[in-house]
């Protein structure tokens, strides 16, 4: 017995839909640097078969438009991530940043923004010396806060031992760290 065609199951919404999708997906790559645009059109094309080739190229244009205008977000939230950061101490100054690098610069909405250079950031307010000994400190605590979030999800005793191995962070570091390891361990 032979399988329906999967395109015959589909409604003209959720192909549209499909279509929509896809375009945001290698306009994503493109803006990456990671897909031509020739190339994302014929991906596209074999793919999702059946529409006219200009609307493939509409579509990836209308993508691109859009991650283009979000871009522009995307930069606001991050100068106000440095901003917030420069008023702090070295060390959690340096925290924010690199656990915000770690955590959320390779998701797909920062649009291939990337990390945020440690030194343009905070290298007028510390040395190149100080950010390097911060992010062994704040790796080293990302670390274990990714550990602990296979063990128990007591706070206070969770806090009181990141504090102890950790002096110097802030709460919003040691809570930072708990949480992503209580995401991944979930």
């Amino acid at each position: 017995m032979s399988r329906p065609d999967r395109r015959q199951e589909e409604t003209p919404e959720r192909r549209e839909s499909g279509l929509h999708s896809m375009a945001m997906h290698f306009g994503g790559r493109i803006v990456e640097g990671r897909e031509f645009r020739e190339a994302a059109l014929e991906r596209m094309q074999t793919n999702l078969p059946g529409f006219p080739p200009e609307r493939y190229a509409a579509e990836l244009d209308a993508a691109l438009a859009r991650i283009d205008e979000a871009q522009v977000g995307v930069m606001v939230r991050r100068e106000q991530l440095i901003a917030q950061a420069r008023e702090l101490d070295v060390l959690n100054a340096v925290f924010t940043i690199r656990y915000f690098n770690r955590r959320y610069s390779g998701h797909v909405g920062e649009y291939g923004l990337g990390r945020i250079n440690l030194v343009d950031a905070l290298g007028d307010l510390c040395s190149r010396e100080q950010i390097t000994e911060a992010v062994q400190r704040c790796d080293a605590l990302i670390e274990e806060g990714i550990r602990m979030g296979i063990g128990s999800w007591d706070h206070e005793p969770n806090m009181a031992r990141l504090r102890a191995v950790h002096p110097g962070f802030n709460d919003r570091a040691l809570i930072d760290a708990l949480d992503w390891g209580h995401l991944i361990h979930r």
